[in-house]
Parts: structure tokens; sequence; C-alpha cells
């Protein structure tokens, strides 16, 4: 997940790339897009994480009970 988290350095074109190859998530066939969500939509860590970050920055490793994640807020 490191290697990944270093390959995307930012770049939300790698990032899709990246999730369209690797992801599990259903996301995986839209680049690794959730689209739009609310409080409470999502597992606690991983919403904590999402709203924390500034658009265009990426998550360090955040793990929830569904596995683990690399987030990057693009609005």
């Amino acid at each position: 997940m490191k290697s990944y988290e270093t390959q995307i350095g930012g770049s939300a074109t790698k990032f899709a790339e990246l999730a369209k190859e690797h992801s599990d998530c259903s996301s995986h066939d839209h680049g690794g897009d959730l689209g739009w969500f609310s409080h409470g939509q999502m597992q606690k860590p991983f919403e904590d994480a999402t709203y924390a970050l500034k658009v265009g920055e990426i998550s360090t490793i955040i793990s929830t009970d569904s596995g683990v994640h690399l987030i990057l807020r693009t609005a």
C-alpha cells in the first residue's frame, strides 16, 4: 500500500489508474471515485480522514473494517 502512495504522488490520474487496476471496491470501475457522500454514510475512520483532507490531498493509509484505503479528496 505504501508503494501505491508513492506512485500516486498526489496525481489524480495515477490514483485512478491504480484504483482501476488494484482496488477490490466497486468504485474501481470509476477510478476509485466514490462520488459525493455526507456525514454518517461511511465508516468513521474513512469519513474522518476524508473530511480532514483538503481538496487535492491524499491520505495516509487508513484502516477500516472493510480493509485499507488511500483517499484522494477531489472536491
